[in-house]
């Protein structure tokens, strides 16, 4: 039998309404809120210390790279946050609640201790992607890439438990103490003290620490992005700090903020990592083509002269077909084409642009999207394509012996038809990797499972919830596995699955 899960919503929501007031720094002492939730506090002796005390090739302080002070000139405040991708920033949603208060936000990612204010790399990170008030996140894109400069983070979606050791990298000072301080880069250690709704931590922060990235010490990933506290005495003073755990917001933005990435990890040279996920090779010609769901987004590169990477894709209905690959032209000039199942080309984009564009009508049927270097160009490359129509479902996929074959990433919209209906989805690994698999449906018109399988048919990780969404992340090693979505006791139900 199912088990319901209680959330804690009367938490958020006054954590939402006392932070809205609160939470973000300014430069005079906040209001005070004693007794109740309010802005961040110091737990006991003060123990931040600043980011520029650690040596170099100290993975906190490599962490702290993608770390910014965020300045915002429509709630006339200041939060922190922290890069997961080359150009996408994390903060909280109170830091930025609608789209409108991204405007004119910036991000310094060198504000620390003897760095000169006009070496604070300042980026434009005004373009507003999403956010959600419940998990008390926001995402912006940044202008100019600062993750190629300064790195990103990783985030680790599996749940942490009470005494895990972790550390907080935020832009803060004791401002309490003097009115003048200048919120430097500093990190905090602390541990889990509770696990409920959301993580309790121990780690210094105060209001401008909202948004900042929680660490576990172990593994150094993020864990939780810290966003309120409680019992603050007029000084700054309480005692409990609160994170809400990547475990919730990860399996989120999988299923609504599919364009994304998420889980890479970044350092100082200018070069693509690649693809981290599924591998795509050998996939060099029509016959070995990578099966991808649509719609698809990756990062990947030509590697060779004679390098081609062949993608083929299914659709169930008539609609527009669209290609997108991007790279730096000068670097290697690349090319696209689209090619029906007759193996004829029937649309190309073969521009001296770094962005490279199809789009094309097409009916039901099977394609296949061709990216290859201009008289042997070399270079590393984002493709996003994308259907708007159906994608085939390609059943029938009830079995492992049957299993619709896809790569990583990938975004598929399908249905439980009918009593009995399950479908099953290929993934191949070449190494050992996190796997996070997003489920989302209206539990309300048939309540939907998903398993992940291997290749004897046992049940490696499951989520059997009773609510709109099911989600695992689970580190797999090399081989073949089955993703697997079935109805609970013969439910039926249209749905979207977000592999990563």
């Amino acid at each position: 039998m199912k088990r319901e899960r209680k959330e804690g919503k009367f938490v958020f929501f006054i954590l939402g309404f006392m932070l809205l007031v609160t939470a973000c720094g300014r430069q005079e002492k906040p209001t005070d809120f004693a007794g109740v939730f309010s802005s961040q506090i110091i737990i006991g002796d003060l123990d931040w210390k600043e980011i520029t005390t650690l040596s170099t090739s100290n993975p906190i302080r490599s962490n702290g790279k993608a770390v910014g002070a965020v300045d915002l000139p429509v709630m006339g405040s200041r939060c922190t946050g922290f890069l997961i991708s080359e150009d996408v920033f994390m903060t909280n949603h109170h830091c930025i609640p609608t789209s409108s208060h991204s405007r004119g936000v910036t991000v310094k990612f060198k504000h620390e201790k003897g760095v000169s204010a006009a070496d604070h790399a300042k980026y434009d990170c005004s373009e507003f992607i999403g956010n959600n008030q419940e998990l008390d996140f926001a995402l912006l894109k940044c202008s100019g890439s600062p993750g190629r400069k300064f790195g990103f983070v990783k985030l680790d979606s599996d749940q942490k438990s009470q005494g895990s050791s972790i550390y907080i990298v935020q832009q803060n000072c004791d401002y309490y103490n003097d009115s003048n301080c200048d919120w430097t880069k500093k990190y905090s250690e602390g541990k889990i003290t509770k696990v409920a709704a959301e993580y309790s931590h121990d780690a210094d922060t105060l209001g401008g620490s909202s948004g900042s990235p929680m660490f576990s010490k172990t593994t150094h990933e993020v864990v939780g992005i810290h966003h309120a506290g409680a019992g603050n005495n007029g000084m700054g003073r309480g005692y409990e700090n609160f994170a809400v755990p990547m475990s919730k917001i990860v399996p989120y933005i999988l299923t609504h903020f599919p364009q994304v990435d998420l889980g890479g990890s970044g350092d100082d040279t200018d070069q693509d990592s690649g693809d981290q996920g599924q591998d795509y090779e050998p996939n060099n010609s029509l016959t070995n083509a990578a099966v991808v769901g649509l719609p698809f987004y990756a990062d990947l590169s030509i590697s060779s002269s004679t390098d081609n990477d062949y993608f083929k894709v299914k659709t169930n209905s008539s609609g527009k077909l669209k290609v997108k690959v991007s790279f730096v032209h000068s670097k290697g000039d690349l090319d696209v084409k689209l090619i029906n199942g007759s193996k004829q080309t029937i649309a190309k984009s073969e521009s001296t642009s770094s962005v490279e564009q199809i789009e094309f009508e097409v009916g039901e049927g099977t394609f296949y999207i061709k990216v290859f270097g201009y008289k042997g160009a070399k270079g590393s490359y984002k493709i996003e394509a994308t259907f708007e129509g159906q994608a085939a479902g390609n059943e029938p996929n009830d079995s492992i012996a049957t299993a619709t074959p896809v790569a990583l990433p990938t975004v598929l919209k399908k249905e439980i038809e009918s009593d009995g209906d399950k479908d099953f989805y290929e993934i191949k690994l070449a190494s050992t990797k996190t796997v996070s698999a997003s489920l989302s449906f209206s539990h309300s018109r048939g309540d939907l499972d998903l398993y992940i399988l291997n290749t004897d048919g046992e049940v490696v990780d499951k989520s059997t919830g009773t609510k709109d969404l099911e989600a695992i992340s689970r580190s797999l090693s090399k081989g073949t596995y089955y993703v697997v979505v079935v109805g609970y006791k013969s439910a039926t139900g249209s749905y979207q699955l977000s592999l990563k």
